[in-house]
């Protein structure tokens, strides 16, 4: 589908697909641009920002977070904790969680063993307790396309977790904004 067809097409569609929804991207000022926009149409946001990026604007001001929103800035001592009460509140209401970003998750546990497993269990537990309220669980993953034709980590060159439960999404900026781009063999392109 070219982009004059899918004019139709509301961001909220393509994410109501799948309860986990995976976004890659390549430039982390366009992502943030891009969950601004998203965070702007919940009622209810948990957001966990591990790369500080989003916080960091909201400390010097450079954006003002909305009243819906909860901001996570994970450390090893309340990891555990922030997910456990996110579970909790999002298994009730319907809410939008941001894992901003896989990246940042890995810098996070790079010292234990097991990281990926551990981080795959997270985001499972957290997209479990998200289906039956219908919240949705969004993480953000700066990516590239290895020779293998599979998405890996900038940092770490980890591949990112394949699944047909999980809806890939492929922003870039464009001249009029953010081009949106669902991965799979009916891609959808979105400019928001």
């Amino acid at each position: 589908m070219d982009k004059e067809s899918s004019k139709n097409i509301r961001l909220e569609n393509i994410l109501e697909k799948n309860t986990l929804n995976m976004v890659f991207y390549n430039n982390s000022f366009v992502k943030t641009k891009f969950f601004l926009k998203l965070i702007s149409k919940w009622d209810t946001v948990f957001y966990f920002d591990f790369d500080l990026l989003y916080s960091g604007y909201v400390t010097a001001r450079e954006i003002s977070p909305p009243k819906n929103i909860t901001v996570f800035t994970p450390n090893n001592e309340n990891l555990l904790e922030n997910i456990k009460s996110t579970i909790v509140k999002t298994s009730k209401t319907k809410s939008l969680i941001v894992l901003d970003s896989l990246n940042g998750f890995f810098n996070l546990l790079e010292n234990k063993k097991d990281a990926a497993r551990l981080i795959n269990s997270f985001i499972m537990l957290l997209a479990s307790s998200a289906k039956d309220a219908k919240s949705r669980v969004i993480v953000g993953s700066l990516s590239k396309i290895n020779d293998e034709n599979k998405w890996i980590l900038y940092n770490t060159g980890k591949h990112v977790q394949e699944n047909e439960h999980i809806t890939k999404i492929q922003i870039t900026e464009s001249d009029n904004g953010i081009i949106v781009k669902t991965i799979n063999p009916n891609s959808l392109i979105l400019e928001i």
